[in-house]
């Protein structure tokens, strides 16, 4: 089992199983979408930290999840009010500051090693990636994306063993280039109130 981190860094509890669909997910209210490449296939998973939850695994086993995971990567959306105060230019400047990096992977490395933190852009929104190796060479590494748009962010965790996380990496950059940043959040999708998708930046 992966250890605890800060709840933006958590892996959510009660993923939903069943038979494997090579079928992107898409919820057209919100813009959310996640359609990997082949061998990897997606499923809606349920989520007590996310608003939204899919699950990422592999066709053929490789990379491995890690021991006793039911999934190899998750990505979830997290709607956060503050947010929509700002327009992505803006939040981009922020994730762009060195503090926002190294604040994220400290928060990470009081669970594991921290071996690459970079930034990267997706959908014209910056985000960041931490990669890390668990402490004492126990148990599997990780990797980890976050996005923050208007609408809230989105987090992509994957987990592998050690010895195969360096080899996976790339791989799971592509899971994320895969990944279509939601545009609304789910609660204001649903609103009878609401105006609806908001404009891009």
């Amino acid at each position: 089992m992966r250890p605890v981190l800060l709840a933006a860094l958590l892996f959510a509890a009660g993923v939903a199983t069943g038979p494997a669909f090579a079928i992107p997910f898409e919820d057209p209210a919100t813009g959310f979408k996640v359609d990997p490449p082949a061998p990897y296939f997606v499923r809606p998973a349920k989520s007590n930290h996310y608003d939204e939850a899919v699950v990422v695994n592999s066709a053929t086993g490789s990379p491995s999840a890690g021991l006793g995971d039911k999934y190899l990567c998750q990505v979830g959306f997290k709607a956060q009010p503050g947010s929509a105060e700002l327009n992505q230019e803006e939040i981009n400047l922020q994730v762009q500051q060195p503090d926002w990096l190294s604040n994220a992977a400290a928060a990470l490395s009081q669970s594991f090693d921290i071996t690459s933190k970079t930034t990267f852009v997706l959908d014209g929104a910056t985000g960041i990636e931490l990669v890390g190796l668990p402490k004492g060479g126990q148990g599997a590494g990780v990797f980890i994306s976050m996005i923050d748009t208007p609408a809230g962010r989105t987090t992509l965790n994957c987990a592998t063993p050690s010895d195969e996380l360096a080899g996976a990496v790339n791989q799971f950059r592509l899971i994320r280039a895969s990944i279509t940043l939601p545009t609304i959040a789910p609660a204001q999708a649903t609103s009878p109130d609401s105006p609806g998708p908001a404009a891009n930046p």
